[in-house]
Protein backbone atom coordinates (compact mmCIF):
# COMPACT_ATOMS: atom_id res chain seq x y z
CA UNK A 1 0.00 0.00 0.00
CA UNK A 2 1.11 3.48 -0.72
CA UNK A 3 1.60 6.06 1.94
CA UNK A 4 -0.21 9.32 1.43
CA UNK A 5 1.86 12.33 0.54
CA UNK A 6 1.82 15.31 2.81
CA UNK A 7 -0.29 18.22 1.73
CA UNK A 8 1.11 21.66 2.44
CA UNK A 9 -1.50 24.35 3.33
CA UNK A 10 -0.43 27.92 3.87
CA UNK A 11 -3.11 29.99 5.63
CA UNK A 12 -0.90 33.04 6.02
CA UNK A 13 -0.05 33.68 2.35
CA UNK A 14 -0.66 37.18 1.00
CA UNK A 15 -3.27 38.16 -1.66
CA UNK A 16 -2.64 37.44 -5.31
CA UNK A 17 -0.99 40.16 -7.24
CA UNK A 18 -3.55 41.08 -9.98
CA UNK A 19 -5.17 44.42 -9.00
CA UNK A 20 -5.57 45.52 -12.63
CA UNK A 21 -7.80 42.58 -13.51
CA UNK A 22 -9.95 43.06 -10.39
CA UNK A 23 -10.35 46.79 -11.00
CA UNK A 24 -11.32 46.17 -14.61
CA UNK A 25 -13.99 43.62 -13.65
CA UNK A 26 -15.37 45.96 -11.00
CA UNK A 27 -15.61 48.84 -13.52
CA UNK A 28 -17.37 46.62 -16.08
CA UNK A 29 -19.86 45.44 -13.45
CA UNK A 30 -20.56 49.01 -12.30
CA UNK A 31 -21.09 50.16 -15.91
CA UNK A 32 -23.50 47.26 -16.53
CA UNK A 33 -25.48 48.06 -13.35
CA UNK A 34 -25.79 51.74 -14.37
CA UNK A 35 -26.94 50.74 -17.87
CA UNK A 36 -29.63 48.39 -16.49
CA UNK A 37 -30.81 51.09 -14.06
CA UNK A 38 -31.14 53.65 -16.88
CA UNK A 39 -33.08 51.18 -19.06
CA UNK A 40 -35.40 50.38 -16.13
CA UNK A 41 -36.03 54.08 -15.48
CA UNK A 42 -36.88 54.62 -19.15
CA UNK A 43 -39.37 51.71 -19.09
CA UNK A 44 -41.00 53.04 -15.90
CA UNK A 45 -41.45 56.45 -17.56
CA UNK A 46 -43.07 54.83 -20.62
CA UNK A 47 -45.42 52.81 -18.38
CA UNK A 48 -46.42 55.89 -16.35
CA UNK A 49 -47.14 57.78 -19.57
CA UNK A 50 -49.34 54.93 -20.87
CA UNK A 51 -51.17 54.67 -17.52
CA UNK A 52 -51.92 58.39 -17.62
CA UNK A 53 -53.32 58.09 -21.16
CA UNK A 54 -55.43 55.07 -20.18
CA UNK A 55 -56.84 56.85 -17.13
CA UNK A 56 -57.77 59.82 -19.30
CA UNK A 57 -59.62 57.59 -21.77
CA UNK A 58 -61.38 55.59 -19.03
CA UNK A 59 -62.47 58.65 -17.05
CA UNK A 60 -64.13 60.14 -20.14
CA UNK A 61 -66.15 56.93 -20.72
CA UNK A 62 -67.39 56.14 -17.20
CA UNK A 63 -70.16 58.19 -15.64
CA UNK A 64 -69.01 60.08 -12.61
CA UNK A 65 -70.73 58.92 -9.44
CA UNK A 66 -69.99 60.45 -6.11
CA UNK A 67 -67.81 57.90 -4.37
CA UNK A 68 -69.16 58.79 -0.94
CA UNK A 69 -72.77 58.03 -1.98
CA UNK A 70 -71.72 54.86 -3.76
CA UNK A 71 -69.72 53.57 -0.81
CA UNK A 72 -72.49 54.48 1.67
CA UNK A 73 -75.00 52.47 -0.36
CA UNK A 74 -72.63 49.51 -0.49
CA UNK A 75 -72.01 49.76 3.24
CA UNK A 76 -75.75 49.80 3.94
CA UNK A 77 -76.29 46.71 1.77
CA UNK A 78 -73.46 44.86 3.47
CA UNK A 79 -74.72 45.83 6.91
CA UNK A 80 -78.22 44.58 6.03
CA UNK A 81 -76.82 41.27 4.79
CA UNK A 82 -74.69 40.84 7.90
CA UNK A 83 -77.63 41.55 10.18
CA UNK A 84 -79.32 38.27 9.20
CA UNK A 85 -78.74 35.82 12.08
CA UNK A 86 -77.90 32.96 9.73
CA UNK A 87 -76.41 30.53 12.22
CA UNK A 88 -79.34 30.80 14.65
CA UNK A 89 -81.93 30.77 11.89
CA UNK A 90 -80.55 27.75 10.06
CA UNK A 91 -79.92 25.77 13.24
CA UNK A 92 -83.52 26.40 14.34
CA UNK A 93 -84.83 25.22 10.96
CA UNK A 94 -82.60 22.15 11.15
CA UNK A 95 -83.83 21.29 14.67
CA UNK A 96 -87.44 21.72 13.56
CA UNK A 97 -86.78 19.38 10.63
CA UNK A 98 -85.28 16.76 12.96
CA UNK A 99 -88.25 17.07 15.33
CA UNK A 100 -90.60 16.35 12.44
CA UNK A 101 -88.92 12.94 11.98
CA UNK A 102 -87.73 13.72 8.45
CA UNK A 103 -91.23 14.10 7.05
CA UNK A 104 -90.48 17.70 6.05
CA UNK A 105 -87.81 18.74 3.54
CA UNK A 106 -86.61 22.30 3.48
CA UNK A 107 -86.40 23.60 -0.10
CA UNK A 108 -85.69 27.32 0.13
CA UNK A 109 -84.90 29.96 2.74
CA UNK A 110 -85.19 33.54 1.49
CA UNK A 111 -84.48 36.37 3.93
CA UNK A 112 -85.54 39.98 3.51
CA UNK A 113 -83.06 41.95 5.65
CA UNK A 114 -84.94 45.23 5.22
CA UNK A 115 -88.14 43.82 6.77
CA UNK A 116 -86.46 41.28 9.10
CA UNK A 117 -88.58 38.55 7.56
CA UNK A 118 -87.81 35.16 6.13
CA UNK A 119 -89.79 33.08 3.63
CA UNK A 120 -89.47 29.33 3.88
CA UNK A 121 -90.48 26.83 1.22
CA UNK A 122 -90.72 23.19 2.28
CA UNK A 123 -92.27 19.89 1.22
CA UNK A 124 -93.99 17.53 3.62
CA UNK A 125 -95.38 14.05 3.17
CA UNK A 126 -98.80 15.20 4.34
CA UNK A 127 -100.62 18.36 5.38
CA UNK A 128 -100.69 17.34 9.08
CA UNK A 129 -96.88 16.91 8.97
CA UNK A 130 -96.54 20.38 7.46
CA UNK A 131 -98.79 21.86 10.15
CA UNK A 132 -96.78 20.09 12.86
CA UNK A 133 -93.63 21.64 11.37
CA UNK A 134 -95.29 25.06 11.50
CA UNK A 135 -96.30 24.51 15.14
CA UNK A 136 -92.71 23.56 15.96
CA UNK A 137 -91.47 26.78 14.32
CA UNK A 138 -94.00 28.77 16.36
CA UNK A 139 -92.19 27.59 19.51
CA UNK A 140 -88.87 28.90 18.18
CA UNK A 141 -86.86 31.51 20.05
CA UNK A 142 -85.42 32.93 16.83
CA UNK A 143 -88.59 33.21 14.74
CA UNK A 144 -91.59 35.37 15.52
CA UNK A 145 -95.08 34.89 14.11
CA UNK A 146 -94.48 31.97 11.72
CA UNK A 147 -97.51 31.69 9.45
CA UNK A 148 -98.61 29.45 6.62
CA UNK A 149 -98.87 31.53 3.45
CA UNK A 150 -99.87 28.79 1.02
CA UNK A 151 -99.92 25.07 0.46
CA UNK A 152 -100.18 22.98 -2.67
CA UNK A 153 -100.62 19.26 -3.23
CA UNK A 154 -98.15 18.04 -5.86
CA UNK A 155 -100.26 15.76 -8.04
CA UNK A 156 -97.51 15.13 -10.59
CA UNK A 157 -95.32 13.45 -7.95
CA UNK A 158 -96.26 9.79 -7.20
CA UNK A 159 -96.00 10.36 -3.41
CA UNK A 160 -98.22 13.48 -3.59
CA UNK A 161 -96.21 15.69 -1.20
CA UNK A 162 -97.54 19.00 0.06
CA UNK A 163 -95.47 22.08 -0.75
CA UNK A 164 -95.90 24.79 1.84
CA UNK A 165 -94.72 28.38 1.96
CA UNK A 166 -94.18 29.90 5.39
CA UNK A 167 -93.28 33.42 6.44
CA UNK A 168 -91.89 34.65 9.74
CA UNK A 169 -89.97 37.49 11.32
CA UNK A 170 -86.66 36.89 13.03
CA UNK A 171 -85.64 38.27 16.35
CA UNK A 172 -82.42 40.22 16.68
Amino acid sequence: MRTPTALHLDFVAGPHQSPLLGGTLCAIGLAAAIAVGLMFDAQVNVRNHLDAELNGVMSSRTPKLPTAVHSEQDAAKIEAELSVPWSQLLSELEIAGQDSESTVSLLQVEPDPAKHTVRITAEARSLPAALAYLQRLQKSKVLRYPMLESHELKKDDPEHPVRVKLAAEWRT
